[in-house]
């Protein structure tokens, strides 16, 4: 088993690079149509290829794109992934994308966590000023969550996602520098005032 080397480390979790062992976990837990239906990918499970194609896609560094993995601070497990996409360097924006993938671990905390400690390193580290993302309006436990960690919602798609014969609205929520507390990554450089 590959050692786990963290970039960032809450109470819960410890964001880091995913590794190649993590890719059977990732086909388990992809093959849940529930997880999959809010992440936007209705009536779709993904195989042992599938992850792998994924983990030789975001394995390489990226200057548009960070991901890591979610993992437990007590026992090291994957439980879910994070990352910062379409990252303009010159306007400071970004969008992040997260997913708690093991049911058991929903409404535990570790999501909002997870996107604290994204938020801040996007300010803190890459000097991001916004950062948005997407969440279908039946995600009412996402939406609670991003809004404890200081999301707003700026705006909706009215009726873009079709559950059976139901409609959902995407929400747009969004995050400045102004309102991410970046205090523990500044205490971790010990260098700084």
């Amino acid at each position: 088993m590959t050692t786990l080397h963290p970039a960032l480390q809450g109470e819960k979790v410890v964001l880091a690079r995913l590794r190649q062992e993590d890719i059977p976990e990732l086909a388990r837990f992809f093959s849940n149509l529930e997880l999959t239906t809010y992440l936007g990918g209705s009536g779709q499970a993904y195989s042992l290829e599938d992850e792998r194609a994924y983990f030789e896609s975001i394995s390489k560094s990226s200057a548009g794109q960070v991901t890591f993995g979610i993992y437990d601070v007590a026992d090291g497990r994957l439980l879910g992934g994070i990352d910062l996409r379409d990252i303009n360097h010159r306007h400071g924006t970004a969008e992040l994308g997260v997913s708690i993938h093991d049911p058991a671990c929903w409404s535990g905390g570790y999501g909002s966590e997870a996107v604290r400690l994204m938020t801040g390193y996007g300010v803190f580290h890459l000097g991001l000023h916004n950062i948005m993302l997407r969440v279908f309006s039946f995600n009412t436990r996402g939406i609670r969550a991003y809004q404890k960690v200081g999301f707003q919602e700026f705006g909706r798609r009215r009726g873009t996602v079709r559950l059976g014969h139901e409609r959902f609205d995407t929400v747009f929520m969004e995050i400045t520098a102004e309102q991410v507390d970046t205090a523990a990554l500044r205490a971790q450089l010990h260098l700084l005032p």
